[in-house]
């Protein structure tokens, strides 16, 4: 199992930081984790083709997470020379599934040699050799966090998410979580967590690496995130960058 960071930003625009994306790759299987603005980008610049994406898995209907949505599957349906045969598999809360069903496919054309299946998150279901787990957060009425567990490892993507004993519980045992650490500790904004509520997260759940992502550009330093995380957390703990490649 792998993990590139495609974008560890927000919906505000940045040099630094694309919005949400994640790469994952297990097996011979390769899977987005939200798709905002410029994953499409990001996906080449890590040296990966867009052709061999198999799935999608959306945190929820933001802006932030979906916009890429489209281009994705505007270029595997009109790139010249590309014949894609093999499924497409969109995992997302109802606002996403709606928004791809009524927006997407009235804007772009159905594809005709292969199949995009979609499916609403469920607390158990198996994608391929992987088995997938998700959890509604507090953050939307529609987000979820994702957990993925394979022969070589598992990770947790809370999406963005507000602290909760539900969270711990969901990514106890972990080896990688990617949590949502969008301001620090004295700029806290609901629905979202700061550094030492991801430790907190991180230390009740037993995880092995904390990755502090989805950050805001308010000109804060890393160490200064990396401070108030281990203040509480003494494990590994990573600022997610763009492009940054995570394995357990």
């Amino acid at each position: 199992m792998k993990v590139t960071v495609l974008g560890s930003g927000t919906c505000v625009p940045s040099l630094k930081r694309a919005s949400p994306s994640y790469l994952i790759e297990t097996g011979r299987h390769k899977y987005l984790v939200d798709c905002g603005s410029g994953t499409l980008i990001q996906l080449l610049r890590a040296g990966h083709d867009y052709r061999d994406i198999d799935g999608v898995f959306i945190t929820h209907a933001h802006s932030d997470h979906i916009s890429d949505l489209m281009p994705l599957i505007h270029a595997l349906v009109a790139a010249p020379g590309v014949r894609r045969k093999k499924p497409l598999l969109i995992v997302a809360p109802h606002k996403a599934i709606t928004f791809y069903q009524e927006c997407l496919l009235f804007l772009i054309r159905k594809p005709k040699g292969f199949v995009i299946e979609t499916l609403i998150p469920k607390e158990k279901i198996m994608v391929e050799e992987n088995m997938l787990y998700s959890i509604k957060t507090i953050h939307s009425d529609d987000s979820v966090a994702y957990r993925f567990e394979s022969s070589s490892g598992s990770v947790v993507f809370t999406g963005d998410a507000d602290y909760s004993d539900a969270l711990v519980d969901f990514s106890r045992g972990v080896d990688i979580l990617i949590a949502d650490c969008s301001f620090p500790d004295e700029m806290k904004a609901q629905g979202h967590m700061t550094p030492r509520e991801c430790g907190i997260l991180a230390k009740k759940a037993g995880v092995r690496t904390l990755v502090l992502s989805h950050i805001y550009p308010v000109g804060v330093s890393d160490d200064i995130l990396l401070r108030q995380c281990s203040s509480v957390f003494k494990g590994m703990i990573l600022i997610a960058h763009d492009l940054m490649e995570i394995t357990p």
